[in-house]
């Protein structure tokens, strides 16, 4: 059914500042929506809110027509079923508008163009570059998130510093649960807490993806 959203107990909400174990997609995706509610109601009232706003059917369906391939199963569950995109990072619109929309890294970041006109494996870097779908907006500096299309791994575009790609995640779903719980860092007040991200991660990830 289009725009369903599971149901999560209100003993869940907010959800306790723990890591993320699920036995099935359906807690994980219980769990996303808690943690995107508890994060909208820490910015009550506020112009950047987050609100659950599933997308239909067709509109993810004209999304996959338009890039000529199907999204992660786990990221089409999300915008089926949740949807929120103003989190502690910006997730990508589904349909065409103002904000950011899921499309290809060439066309989000058109000055890709130029950090390539030079370099020495310019060819190897395009050949990835126009595998790559961007669907998350990290701060709205230029940096984005993408999943590859044939094998759907989550790729960290920084255009600030080298390397310029790199292999974050082995699925959406593991950016998702990680991105979930630096929302929940915010709405128990512990921001600054990297210990558990750099535990489950890694220092190399938690490095790249944060300074």
């Amino acid at each position: 059914m289009d725009r369903a959203v599971p149901s999560a107990s209100a003993d869940d909400h907010p959800p306790p500042l723990e890591w993320p174990t699920h036995a099935t997609d359906d807690e994980r995706l219980a769990w996303w929506q808690a943690c995107a509610r508890a994060y909208a109601d820490l910015w009550e009232g506020h112009a950047s809110q987050a609100g659950l706003a599933p997308s239909s059917r067709a509109e993810l369906d004209a999304l996959e027509q338009r890039l000529g391939c199907p999204l992660p199963p786990l990221l089409r569950a999300y915008h089926t079923r949740i949807g929120a995109l103003n989190l502690c990072e910006n997730l990508c619109s589904v349909t065409q508008a103002d904000l950011a929309s899921i499309e290809p890294l060439r066309a989000a970041y058109p000055g890709i163009a130029d950090i390539l006109e030079d370099a020495h494996d310019a060819e190897a870097q395009w050949q990835l570059v126009d595998q790559l779908v961007a669907f998350g907006d990290y701060l709205g500096n230029g940096n984005v998130w993408c999943f590859h299309r044939e094998t759907g791994e989550v790729w960290y575009f920084d255009h600030d510093s080298a390397p310029m790609l790199t292999r974050m995640f082995s699925d959406v779903g593991g950016y998702l649960d990680a991105l979930m719980y630096k929302c929940l860092l915010e709405v128990h007040e512990q921001e600054d807490d990297e210990d558990t991200l750099r535990r489950h991660l890694g220092d190399a990830i938690v490095d790249k993806w944060m300074y």
